[in-house]
C-alpha cells in the first residue's frame, strides 16, 4: 500500500533536504509546522522553525518585522530543545502530492511530536497579522483557528 503525506494543523514534519548548504554542497535538514491544510485539495500551509533569531524577539513573541516576522514558541522539546521562532518569511503553499512524494522519498518524515494547541493558537492568531498572507491562506489558517476556538 502506499504511503500517503496527510497533514494536520500542528504537525511537524523534517524535510531532511529543505536547502543545500552554499559552502558544503550538503542538504540541510528543516523542522516544518503545518499550518492550515486545504480540505479540497490537501494542500499545505507551512513555515519553518528556525533557533536563529536574526532579528527576530522573544518579547514580544509575536514579530511583524522589520527584519523579519515570525512567532517564538519558546523550547518546545522534542527534536525543538533551543528558544525556536517560526519563520514566517518561511511560509509556503506546498502540494499534498509533492509532498507524498518527499515522504515516499524518505526525505520527509512526520515527527511523532505536534506543536501543542496553546502555541499553535499563538502562532495563527500571530500569523494572521502578516502583511504578506495570501487571501487563501489567510482563510485556510482563520479557519483552523476557529476549529482550534483560538483566544
Amino acid at each position: 500500500m502506499a504511503t500517503v503525506a496527510v497533514a494536520q494543523p500542528g504537525q511537524i514534519w523534517r524535510d531532511d533536504c529543505y536547502y543545500l548548504n552554499r559552502t558544503t554542497g550538503e542538504c540541510e535538514r528543516k523542522y516544518l509546522l503545518v499550518l492550515a491544510v486545504d480540505p479540497r485539495s490537501g494542500d499545505w500551509v507551512t513555515a519553518v522553525f528556525t533557533s536563529k533569531s536574526h532579528g527576530l524577539m522573544e518579547e514580544p513573541a509575536c514579530n511583524q518585522g522589520p527584519p523579519r516576522a515570525g512567532h517564538f514558541v519558546g523550547a518546545p522539546g522534542g527534536v525543538l530543545q533551543q528558544p525556536t521562532w517560526v519563520d514566517f518569511n518561511s511560509l509556503q503553499d506546498l502540494e499534498a502530492g509533492d509532498m507524498t512524494k518527499l515522504q515516499r522519498s524518505g526525505r520527509l518524515s512526520q515527527l511523532p511530536q505536534n506543536l501543542p494547541t496553546p502555541p499553535l493558537c499563538a502562532v495563527l492568531r500571530c500569523l494572521l497579522q502578516y502583511d504578506d498572507l495570501t487571501g487563501r491562506q489567510a482563510r485556510l489558517v482563520g479557519d483552523v483557528a476557529a476549529l482550534l476556538r483560538c483566544p
